[in-house]
């Protein structure tokens, strides 16, 4: 069994469980041929892949961090048969976190690597109302506008009614570049995936640990190639990838891994030929 909990220096990082999903396997792995990637998944009879929403609690030093909210469970029908959007067995982000012993009006920030509906759909509960009403949230600028224009190549991506409610709160913070947080964390808008896409960096007592977002989705993402045909813009994908992955694997950063349904997090490694995940 994965662990789902673990220590670094003075943060206790948790992957809390928000949604079961599903999409199609081609879409996830790009121009990578079927006969290769279906032989590193479950693949559902309309060609979909199962997936995650793995939201992570930082707790530590005076504040309790969510990293990612998740997808949520404002959905129509037609959308959750699509999707395969499962919320059964304890997948659903507040019963999550209260599970790892933290209430909703005790979390201090909301960290939103980008603004497509299913990282930050749970932001808001089913009344449209921010889950974390006393938190600071933030997502680079660039992803705020995307959302809140509608009006752009990937705008599927994005639901205004996720990001809104905030905006109206006063609760949203925006940033350009890399920002710090709080001691220990900080944010670093890449490129690639989206326009704004982040990782978020938890340094702590000489240890790194880094959610790695859309950037490497799951585990069988690490593989340099494996880029998403839902990335808008492939040769941005590569060059961070190029940059990222090998410093993670070399320095032995915990990853933290946003869709992944079986192994949330791990480390990257080098097997002499390609980038490998090892469970932790």
């Amino acid at each position: 069994m994965t662990s789902r909990t673990i220590q670094v220096g003075d943060f206790r990082i948790v992957a809390l469980s928000d949604a079961n999903f599903a999409l199609d396997g081609g879409a996830m792995f790009g121009v990578v041929p079927r006969t290769i990637w279906q032989q590193l998944t479950p693949v559902n009879e309309d060609h979909t892949i199962p997936l995650a929403t793995n939201p992570f609690l930082v707790e530590g030093n005076g504040v309790r961090i969510v990293i990612e909210p998740g997808m949520g469970q404002r959905w129509g029908e037609r959308q959750q048969t699509m999707f395969h959007i499962d919320h059964s067995g304890g997948f659903e982000l507040v019963a999550s976190l209260r599970a790892a012993g933290v209430q909703p009006h005790e979390v201090t920030h909301c960290l939103m690597s980008h603004c497509h509906f299913d990282h930050i759909g749970a932001a808001c509960d089913l009344h449209g109302k921010p889950v974390f009403e006393r938190a600071e949230h933030w997502t680079p600028e660039i992803e705020k506008q995307a959302n809140l224009a509608q009006e752009h190549l990937r705008k599927a991506s994005y639901r205004i009614e996720d990001l809104l409610p905030l905006v109206d709160a006063g609760l949203l913070h925006t940033f350009e570049g890399e920002t710090e947080i709080v001691p220990g964390v900080t944010m670093i808008q890449l490129k690639g995936h989206s326009e704004g896409v982040s990782l978020i960096k938890i340094e702590s007592a000489g240890q790194v640990a880094v959610f790695w977002s859309d950037v490497v989705p799951t585990r069988n993402h690490v593989h340099l190639p494996f880029i998403m045909a839902y990335d808008i813009n492939a040769t941005d994908s590569w060059e961070v990838r190029n940059q990222w992955i090998p410093r993670a694997a070399q320095e032995g950063w915990i990853a933290l891994l946003y869709h992944d349904p079986i192994a949330p997090i791990g480390k990257f490694g080098f097997d002499g030929k390609r980038y490998t995940f090892a469970a932790l």
